[in-house]
């Protein structure tokens, strides 16, 4: 099928007003290297399916639904060639760093980011979605695929946990939670 110009118009706007926000989503989860490539093939299924994109703001949302996926993709295929190399050489897997750790780079943010990674990956998703991409509980309900109750339910355990994280780090087992910006008001 050959693309209209009112889909070539639209998808040039789509790409014109969310590439920019998209390789910043992309640059926190992925390694460096890994970013423009996951940017296009977001922007590559978009325009596959353009019948599918939702009109206004929904549309940044529908994107980041997109790029989520696309972080999920490219994660289990480097998790795969982590395997693949590691019988190669017979050797254990190293950790790849998380691309956060590079955003963040002052040092009394990396107790929280130790803590984040002790937790599940929904709920780190969740709060960096909150966190990095500011988006309000009912926009994270559209990118992760459910309701704006479950994810605002969702957001809520995933700061419990991390505060609870921050809490065991801070009694013994660090301290940093205190001199964060509230939790609870939705800014973070």
């Amino acid at each position: 099928m050959t693309p209209s110009l009112a889909d070539d118009v639209r998808f040039r706007h789509l790409y014109d007003g969310n590439r920019d926000p998209l390789r910043r989503y992309c640059f926190r989860r992925l390694p460096d290297d890994e970013v423009d490539d996951a940017v296009a093939e977001v922007f590559l299924v978009a325009w596959r399916r353009m019948s599918d994109l939702p009109d206004g703001d929904e549309a940044r949302l529908w994107l980041y639904g997109i790029a989520r996926n696309v972080v999920r993709n490219l994660r289990r295929s480097n998790r795969r060639q982590l395997r693949l190399a590691s019988k190669v050489r017979r050797t254990d897997t190293r950790v790849v760093p998380d691309p956060g750790v590079e955003v963040v780079r002052r040092a009394d943010y990396q107790e929280t980011l130790d803590c984040l990674a002790t937790l599940r990956e929904g709920d780190q998703e969740v709060l960096r979605l909150a966190a990095w991409e500011e988006l309000k509980p009912a926009e994270i309900g559209e990118v992760i695929g459910v309701a704006p109750h479950a994810a605002s339910v969702r957001l809520s355990r995933a700061r419990d946990r991390l505060a609870k994280a921050m809490h065991l780090e801070r009694s013994g087992v660090g301290g940093w939670l205190a001199s964060q910006p509230d939790l609870e008001g939705g800014e973070w």
